[in-house]
């Protein structure tokens, strides 16, 4: 596992980077779909454009930036815990519930 994330960060990192301008939308669903299909589409493109140089799908590649690209959608909605959390522990004045 760890040889495999070390071969295939940069594909994980891309698919977080798609991911995540897509988490703001409302739900979760869509905004899987809408980063998923921006992803492949572009990834198929590149694909297409490099395959006189030798390029080909790699389904590892791909399924890496797939989980990217899961990590990605939650930024939004994990970030909105994380602030809930604080404000609710300033505005409770420091006292865990």
């Amino acid at each position: 596992m760890g040889e495999w994330l070390t071969t295939y960060w940069p594909a994980i990192l891309a698919g977080f980077i798609f991911g995540a301008p897509f988490s703001a939308v409302r739900e979760f669903s869509r905004r899987l779909v809408f980063s998923a299909v921006l992803f492949l589409i572009t990834y198929k493109v590149f694909v297409n454009a490099l395959a006189h140089a030798g390029a080909q799908w790699d389904h590892q590649l791909a399924g890496g930036a797939m989980l990217g690209i899961f990590v990605g959608c939650l930024v939004r909605p994990g970030v909105a815990g994380i602030v809930r959390k604080l404000t609710s522990v300033m505005h409770s004045g420091g006292a865990s519930r």
